[in-house]
């Protein structure tokens, strides 16, 4: 089964986007103004000067362009003293039903085993790179597992009702050099990670992403779920630039060998 025909025009959009710009990691990635090559040419009708094929964020703005992965695989959310997730009754059970058919084999309970979405947070910590896009509009994640892609526009408001989804309905902003993404408006057929950590349709999930120096981002993801933990919880991680390389090609099949 093949990933969505969108989803590959918008990976392909993004990786000319960032071609257009040059190489993010040639960048001050604490500051990025616009650059002499962010201007396409001149309409030919007209003569007037097109749009910026990409449009890269006002100078003093944080800018986290660029291809990333995670430092270290993490197969299991653990919270950001060390201690296993707050569940409730109802999560303790569903997770350990899922565990004990992992255990005995049984890979099929896995949503991703039929080639179904990764959802979020659990997309971040797939063993694979993806792609930041930041602009005046938009930051974008273009992830090669399954070449999915979020769109999270800045400065919006979530929607009070939205339509349950995989990956949910998102907003962005900037707090200081910090990038937080508030998402809302999940359906409950993803995990929260590798080990089968459930959720329900009420949760919540906000991204913080900080750059600590030009190629090292420090994030978290802060968890709320009232239908299967006792309370919010927040989990790490770091991520690597890594320059140089390229997204590849990436189809799930039924038998989900990539």
């Amino acid at each position: 089964m093949l990933a969505a025909p969108h989803a590959f025009a918008a990976a392909g959009a993004a990786a000319a986007e960032v071609s257009a710009a040059g190489d993010p990691a040639s960048a001050d990635a604490g500051s990025a103004g616009p650059t002499s090559g962010d201007s396409a040419s001149a309409d030919p009708a007209t003569g007037t000067p097109a749009d910026p094929l990409f449009e890269q964020p006002p100078p003093g703005t944080p800018n986290f362009t660029g291809k990333w992965a995670m430092t270290r695989r993490i197969t299991h959310l653990l919270t950001a003293d060390g201690r296993e997730p707050p569940l409730n009754a109802a999560g303790k059970a569903e997770y350990a039903k899922r565990q004990a058919a992992l255990k005995g084999g049984d890979r099929t309970i896995d949503p991703i085993s039929a080639c179904l979405m990764h959802g979020v947070p659990r997309l971040l910590y797939a063993p694979y790179p993806f792609l930041i896009l930041q602009t005046t509009r938009s930051v974008d994640f273009v992830h090669e597992v399954n070449h999915t892609f979020r769109i999270i526009y800045w400065d919006k408001t979530l929607p009070e009702d939205p339509d349950p989804t995989w990956l949910g309905s998102s907003i962005a902003r900037i707090e200081g050099r910090t990038l937080i993404i508030e998402t809302i408006g999940f359906n409950d057929r993803t995990w929260l990670d590798y080990s089968g950590l459930p959720h329900g349709e009420k949760l919540e999930v906000q991204e913080r992403y900080r750059l600590s120096g030009r190629n090292r981002i420090e994030g978290s993801v802060t968890i709320t779920d009232p239908d299967y933990y006792t309370r919010p919880w927040t989990t790490r991680f770091t991520l690597a630039r890594q320059p140089g390389m390229s997204l590849k090609e990436n189809v799930c099949t039924d038998t989900h060998r990539m």
